[in-house]
């Protein structure tokens, strides 16, 4: 270590150096002189060696043993002065032997660092004590090439035990994830929730967003050895998480959003703003048109048109997505993973800020689409936080509409073996229980007319509409924009377009009609069965 760098850390010591002497000999003078002895040898020690795993806790090692030395020598001359610390070092290990097994423990590190070939060769070799010619054979190599790894690995320890190895800033302050998700179909490995479930696979995605990174360098980024990575790396490259590049490097293949307050309440005003034009020169004509909808035949639990308007107004919020605003496709984004499934995943970074308004107000998941070919069934649904559902996309299962199907056809009665389904409808609110027959609680079309005449009478969106929707996604991408990487600005291209059919959009939809008093929220025992609509045949 340098002089001057040495001079500084003994600066920054010096004070609770002297407290551990004070409290070890509970005498001013004694402290003075047990102080000077430990500032010294920390000061030498600090000469001889350019890097430590643990600074602070190889000086206090250091003040021990000084410590254990000074009472040796109060001994002989004394019998009333007493070791009450079982932690010193032996006398007889010395300060040479504590720097020796530092050094070991700085090159165990860095034989962690080599390559996982590497790294091989020389654990068998050093610490296996195989032979180069049983190592060529347990590895498949030839000797000529285990010799050559053997000579550039031991070529890179001696260049790294001569450096400081720095810590990147997610060692330090690690990220963490929230709204895990995707758009698409999951496979049967589940979404990227249970992909980046772990804080250091979160951690190697973030790593490798912003930059190109091989497994070495995302170790020394999370400050980590990358024998506790190179698995973790593979799995999500292997489920199409993160793409290999040439040179060994990984980059990121989905979309990180890092929020903050600025860009959320921007983001919150903006959509405030375009539900007000959606609601006024859209969605107010739903509530003129009652009499319209209810000529088509559709289902509507207990005749209640706002139950109705809770699944129409969500539902036709899909007609204000627009093709021409549609710059980049969902197969540009969405990745093919090896369990099935096939979707864009994206994760927000978790950042702690107050907003203006709750948050909670505008959670949403959907839209979901729940097909049956063989029943000729086709349910939609979209979460949002009137509904009180709970376990969003994976509690979403084709099975209840299949059940409930049969419920309305009349052909799956109530008893023993059916009792299972029955609980199941009840507890998702799809199914009321009466003194009479059990009370559907959904929207749902009984036949192909019905749904066809249902779909007819939504209303298309106006020009007007459609040039609001193309400046309000510009506002959107550019909020957005900002400080993505540039391979990642198609990600932000696809999740900022058609902005105003958004799922986020539709509960800003939702609320501002709550607001003006054209929607009111259900009854409780009602809530759960909103915002979900049924074709049947």
């Amino acid at each position: 270590m340098e002089k001057k760098e040495a001079d500084c850390i003994i600066k920054d010591y010096v004070k609770p150096l002297y407290g551990f002497a004070l409290n070890k000999t509970c005498s001013i003078a004694e402290a003075e002189e047990l102080a000077g002895r430990i500032t010294l040898e920390v000061y030498q020690a600090l000469l001889k060696k350019t890097e430590f795993l643990d600074l602070n806790s190889y000086i206090f090692k250091i003040a021990h043993y000084v410590w254990a030395k000074y009472v040796g020598e109060k001994v002989k001359g004394s019998s009333q002065l007493q070791i009450n610390d079982h932690a010193v070092i032996s006398q007889d290990e010395g300060l040479d032997a504590m720097i020796r097994q530092e050094t070991a423990g700085t090159l165990r590190r860095e034989i962690a660092f080599l390559s996982h070939q590497q790294r091989e060769i020389v654990m068998k070799y050093y610490y296996g004590s195989m032979k180069i010619r049983e190592i060529a054979s347990a590895m498949r190599l030839s000797s000529g090439t285990v010799k050559w790894h053997l000579f550039e690995a031991k070529k890179e320890l001696k260049h790294k035990m001569g450096t400081i190895r720095s810590i990147g800033s997610l060692g330090i302050h690690p990220v963490r994830m929230s709204s895990l998700g995707h758009v698409g179909s999951p496979g049967s490995k589940g979404d990227t929730s249970n992909f980046l479930a772990t804080a250091i696979r979160q951690n190697i995605a973030f790593a490798a967003y912003h930059k190109l990174l091989t497994v070495k360098e995302m170790a020394e980024e999370l400050g980590i050895s990358p024998v506790f990575i190179e698995d973790e790396v593979q799995s999500l490259e292997e489920y199409g998480f993160l793409d290999l590049l040439a040179g060994g490097k990984y980059r990121t293949n989905m979309y990180i959003e890092e929020p903050s307050q600025t860009k959320s309440e921007s983001l919150h005003r903006l959509y405030q703003e375009y539900a007000a034009i959606a609601v006024e020169h859209y969605f107010l004509k739903f509530f003129a048109m009652t009499d319209v909808f209810k000529e088509t035949g559709v289902y509507i639990p207990n005749g209640d048109m706002n139950l109705l308007m809770w699944s129409l107004v969500p539902y036709a919020g899909q007609q204000l997505g627009f093709r021409e605003l549609e710059k980049i496709g969902h197969d540009e984004v969405a990745v093919h993973r090896k369990d099935g499934g096939y979707y864009a995943a994206y994760a927000v970074i978790a950042r702690e800020f107050n907003v203006s308004y709750d948050r909670g107000l505008y959670y949403v998941c959907g839209d979901m689409n729940r097909i049956s070919e063989e029943f000729s069934l086709n349910a939609w649904q979209i979460d949002t936080w009137w509904c009180g559902r709970q376990g969003g996309w994976r509690d979403n299962l084709s099975s209840d509409f299949i059940s409930l199907m049969h419920v309305i056809k009349g052909d799956l009665p109530q008893n023993h073996m059916n009792i299972d389904a029955y609980q199941r409808l009840f507890e998702k609110q799809y199914v009321l229980r009466t003194d009479a027959e059990p009370e559907i609680n959904v929207v749902y079309c009984k036949n192909k007319q019905t749904g066809e005449r249902l779909q007819a009478a939504i209303p298309q969106p106006s020009e007007q509409i459609k040039e609001a929707a193309a400046q309000l996604d510009q506002e959107v991408y550019r909020l957005h924009l900002e400080g993505q990487p540039r391979h990642a600005h198609k990600y932000v291209r696809y999740w900022s377009q058609n902005s105003l059919a958004s799922r986020t959009m539709r509960t800003y939809i939702l609320h501002h009609l709550i607001d003006i008093g054209m929607l009111h929220i259900p009854d409780p025992h009602r809530q759960k069965g909103i915002s979900t609509i049924m074709f049947m045949n």
